[in-house]
């Protein structure tokens, strides 16, 4: 059985929707067909993930004993939304995007249409459903793009999601979003995605009996840095190749004992296959490390960047330390993300009649009437524009060939389309961004048609100027008696 994956407003809408006083005409409010759409406002553009725990969370749709009876015992009284809760197996139709596809800020990804009552109550299971995928996804995808299309992304996340079952999510909605693999065990586990990992610093920090010099180097009769004591006992236990970590002491020492341990012995030169920098100044340290390494005979090294890094960072490494063949993102990507998704879900219909939000601040206003998304593309398949519309209106784009429509029919009479793996997931993703000029100044607008209908239902919705003037000159005459 589900959650109370409500907030009190929705209980009590709900609940007031279900009363004859509320009625919309020839019927309760809570049966008046409704639609809702879904978009994100915040994200220049982010690949549409979250369809399969929508499923999840739509299906579970309905209440156990115990929570049915907390909100029979509401002191507002919530008895009618209860009973309602009570008796649903699923609310609405809904239509969404293709999973993966890549939307723009604005642009309606998914909506739903159903009983006023029990479908404005789903509010919080799409805003829950769609932005954590989206904003790791979209993350990923813009991380991609900054690296490049062949160096390597993994993502280092897992001690920053703070339960395994988001690590695992991240790691997912990472992946389609162009990452190549994980540390994340659990993740590789259940989604077939590559694992990866180095060693940790308490690795070398493990080996400091070392310090009281009871190894001797035999190339120079002197005692062993414990640090290379620690690297020779990493190769020797990773035969088949690895990667040392350089900057437990600082790198440039770190780099030194690295030389000295894989130059101990051939098997060991044959295990050394690369280096990871974890802090400092990543570029202007990986190109000392590799000039260092090359000079001492150590050839095609492969450089493993990580330590903070977001999108500017990995964009300012490329450009300095092009040699740079792959990053590990951790705590930018799930534990300090600067710009969530922001997902938002909005009545855009009530039996028929569109409506919208006209609000004092221009950016929170909403779109009426039902919705569609139009995309063009030219002759050679390219991306040219977006339009946001009404259903069913003849659409132009400049440029365009082409005009798909994007919303489809995804829920219906408890049957939904079926969500494609992650694997298909990532490639649609890394074909669509092949099909974008410039993703960062792409095209979207609103149509003619449905600007006009916002602009005249808003102009509609507020009340005449004048009548305004005129409460507000009472009410200072009343102030000032």
């Amino acid at each position: 059985m589900g959650n109370l994956n409500i907030d009190r407003y929705h209980a009590t809408m709900g609940d007031a929707s279900y009363k004859d006083e509320t009625r919309l005409h020839d019927k309760l409010l809570s049966e008046a067909e409704a639609t809702f759409y879904v978009t994100q406002r915040k994200l220049p553009f982010a690949p549409c993930l979250g369809h399969g725990r929508l499923v999840r969370l739509l299906t579970e749709s309905g209440l156990d004993r115990p929570r049915l009876r907390f909100l029979e015992q509401d002191r507002g009284g919530l008895g009618r939304f209860a009973k309602a809760m009570e008796d649903m197996s699923f609310v609405g139709a809904v239509r969404a995007v293709r999973p993966a596809t890549i939307m723009f800020a604005g642009e309606p990804f998914a909506d739903i249409t159903g009983g006023f009552g029990l479908t404005q109550a789903q509010e919080i299971k799409f805003e829950h459903a769609f932005d954590l995928p989206m904003t790791t996804a979209a993350l990923a995808m813009q991380l991609r793009m900054a690296a490049g299309e062949t160096r390597w992304l993994s993502d280092f996340s897992l001690r920053r999601n703070g339960d395994i079952e988001r690590a695992v999510e991240v790691a997912a909605y990472a992946f389609i979003g162009g990452f190549n693999d994980t540390s994340n065990m659990e993740a590789a586990h259940r989604l077939d995605i590559p694992a990866v990992g180095t060693s940790a610093h308490y690795w070398q920090q493990a080996y400091i009996e070392y310090i009281e010099e009871t190894e001797i180097e035999p190339r120079t009769g002197r005692p062993k840095h414990f640090e290379q004591v620690a690297f020779e006992r990493w190769l020797d236990a990773n035969p088949q190749g690895t990667t040392l970590l350089l900057d437990t002491i600082d790198v440039y020492t770190g780099a030194a004992h690295a030389a000295m341990a894989a130059t101990s012995t051939p098997e060991r030169r044959r295990a050394f296959k690369g280096f990871r920098v974890d802090s400092g100044d990543l570029a202007k340290l990986g190109a000392w490390c590799m000039r260092f390494f090359e000079a001492n005979g150590l050839h095609g090294l492969i450089p493993v960047l990580t330590g903070d890094l977001d999108v500017e960072n990995i964009k300012r490494i490329v450009a300095e330390f092009p040699q740079a063949a792959g990053f590990g993102v951790g705590t930018k990507l799930s534990g300090e993300v600067r710009r969530i998704a922001g997902v938002i879900f909005k009545q855009c219909l009530i039996e028929g009649r569109p409506t919208l939000k006209a609000s004092n601040t221009p950016e929170k206003s909403t779109l009426p009437g039902r919705l569609q998304v139009f995309r063009g593309a030219d002759r050679d398949g390219m991306y040219v524009g977006d339009i946001v519309g009404l259903d069913g209106e003849e659409i132009a784009i400049p440029g365009a060939a082409t005009i798909e429509t994007l919303l489809a029919p995804f829920w219906e009479r408890g049957r939904h389309d079926s969500i494609p793996s992650i694997t298909k997931q990532r490639a649609f993703v890394e074909e669509q961004r092949a099909r974008f000029r410039d993703i960062e100044n792409y095209p979207h607008a609103l149509s003619d048609n449905l600007r006009r209908l916002r602009d005249e239902l808003t102009t509609r919705m507020r009340a005449d100027e004048s009548n305004w003037q005129a409460v507000l000159q009472v009410s200072e005459e009343r102030d000032e008696g």
